[in-house]
């Protein structure tokens, strides 16, 4: 057992008020002295291998895969030594309603120079958010709209001067400073912005009006190739429920091969690869694409309570201050099948080595006993429909915001074995990377930035959901400067990873893993989330960070 080095400050100096409020520049105070313990690997092992089974079917939301997870995660928090973190209840409700497209036609696009026909899977995807049994799109007006990005604050926006209404818009995934080698620029240079997410694609549209959405894939600027699109829209989709079931929203939301939409733009008389480089440019205007878009799909719809599972390790001495973990539990379900037939996504990297980890976690804590502030573990559902376990429970919270100090968010332990360095995902945000780096240093590690911030990782995890709302949250990852192989080996694992298993059927349980870069990485989990529960410090975003307002009001008020 190591143990951390205290930084030191003359403790005099540590007697801050049980009321303070948030850090300051030049306030904070000593990091506690924390022992890191041994954790369960077999735990790690197990609950990864029964999660991941076939029996889960993939574990998404509103089936009996759910049930299961629900069980074993009830059972495990029970047995580690938690209580139930929601009064009498294990669980939270998360309302949602699962719709699953069927009968699609081909996309037919009409009125350029040649008749356009494209088919489901292999050329588009789409989906409706409207709760409705048929939905026809029929004849719709196409305009291209650049990054669909509206952003005043910026003086930016690509709908100027364009009436979408009814209309299909067609779009470019990420946002303009996509490419670029800086972090310098009107979108944060190559880290992508929130703008350049696919689910503010759609929002951008249903606000302006249109009736349908086409993001243009492409595998750079997405961080992902179609294979992943398209296993990721096969079956049940999952979105929250509201209370006019959707109609707010667009008719249809998609992507389209970037071939299919280069033929669509020379039909039109356009050069794609032109469009795309005026697109980059602030004053992109919009263009009419003088063609029609025709397309159709019935849904099954079915109105689901999935649930949070939430348990909570009592503070010995401040209760009501809150560490918050975090994990998803959901996967895909059955998704577009392998070669060899295996259509179950068992989401055994993503995510149940997370959700594994919430209990070794919750193993770990109590075993060495309750530390002064509360600790909650949160196993969040449907994060792979757009966060909505993890926004439901932020929207929602059974413990105040204001009262969460801050938290930790594990989502995909690589298997590439131990490494040198961890990446940070969203590094120079907050207070919380002090943490981070002290916890390192017994290992002789190193928190390095993400090395590819135009992927946009920061916005499709669970702790954005509780970011944007104002609490500091760190997301870190096993590095990919191995301790056997170095940066090549590690690039090239989670290559691998990426394109043959990632949201696919081969993210399989495999008994030959090596564990040991897993569990010294969850040392650092534990290491930096007890450090949290047991300083008085409230740690904050930096000056100039978007999430920064957010907070200072939250904790004002408390």
């Amino acid at each position: 057992m190591k143990k951390l080095p205290v930084l030191i400050m003359a403790a005099t100096a540590l007697s801050l008020s049980a009321c303070k409020k948030i850090d300051d520049v030049g306030e904070q105070s000593a990091l506690p002295d924390i022992a890191a313990p041994e954790l369960s690997v077999e735990t790690m092992k197990s609950i990864t291998e029964e999660l991941s089974s076939d029996a889960y079917e993939g574990r998404a939301p509103g089936t009996p895969g759910e049930e299961k997870t629900l069980a074993l995660l009830t059972k495990k928090f029970a047995e580690a030594g938690l209580e139930p973190g929601n009064g009498d209840s294990w669980l939270q409700d998360v309302p949602l309603v699962g719709i699953t497209a069927k009968n699609m036609t081909p996309l037919k696009i009409s009125g350029g120079t040649s008749d356009l026909s494209f088919n489901y899977g292999s050329d588009y995807v789409v989906a409706s958010y409207q709760e409705q049994p048929k939905i026809d799109l029929a004849d719709s007006d196409m305009v291209f709209v650049g990054y669909g990005i509206n952003a005043p604050e910026r003086g930016w926006n690509d709908y100027d001067g364009v009436d979408v209404k009814g209309k299909t818009v067609v779009v470019l995934v990420n946002d303009p400073d996509f490419g670029t080698e800086s972090l310098e620029g009107e979108f944060g240079g190559r880290a992508m912005t929130y703008y350049g997410r696919w689910t503010y694609k759609y929002e951008e549209a249903a606000r302006q009006g249109a009736a349908a959405t086409l993001i243009i894939h492409d595998t750079d600027p997405a961080a992902y190739g179609w294979n992943v699109v398209e296993s990721s829209w096969t079956g049940e989709q999952f979105y929250p429920q509201s209370a006019n079931g959707g109609a707010d929203q667009t008719k249809l939301n998609g992507w389209i091969q970037k071939d299919a939409a280069a033929k669509i733009f020379a039909a039109a008389g356009q050069d794609l690869t032109a469009q795309m480089a005026a697109a980059k440019k602030k004053g992109f205007k919009a263009i009419d694409l003088k063609q029609k878009a025709s397309a159709s799909l019935e849904n099954d719809i079915k109105k689901t309570d999935s649930k949070n599972v939430v348990g909570i390790l009592k503070g010995k001495t401040r209760p009501d201050e809150y560490v918050i973990y975090t994990a998803h539990w959901d996967h895909l379900g059955r998704c577009k099948p392998a070669p060899d037939g295996d259509d179950i996504c068992n989401g055994a990297v993503d995510n149940a080595t997370g959700t594994a980890a919430l209990v070794a976690l919750a193993e770990a804590y109590a075993k060495a006993g309750a530390p002064d502030r509360s600790v909650i573990f949160l196993a969040v559902t449907a994060e792979e429909s757009g966060l909505l376990g993890s926004k439901y429970y932020a929207d929602n919270p059974i413990y105040p915001l204001s009262q969460t100090v801050g938290g930790v968010n594990m989502d995909a332990f690589g298997m590439a074995g131990p490494a040198k360095n961890v990446i940070v995902v969203g590094k120079g945000k907050s207070g919380l990377d002090r943490y981070l780096e002290a916890a390192l240093t017994v290992d002789g590690r190193v928190a390095k930035a993400e090395p590819t911030p135009e992927k946009g990782y920061y916005y499709r995890s669970d702790h954005f959901s509780f970011a944007k709302l104002g609490v500091p949250m760190i997301y870190f990852e096993g590095g990919e400067d191995l301790v056997d192989g170095g940066r090549e080996a590690g690039e090239a694992l989670a290559k691998d990873y990426t394109e043959n298993r990632y949201h696919g059927p081969k993210d399989e349980y495999d008994p030959n893993w090596d564990w040991t870069g897993v569990m010294g990485d969850l040392k650092v989990y534990y290491t930096v989330g007890r450090m949290l529960a047991m300083t008085e410090d409230w740690p904050n975003w930096n000056e100039g960070d978007e999430f920064r307002a957010a907070r200072d009001k939250s904790r004002a008020g408390s």
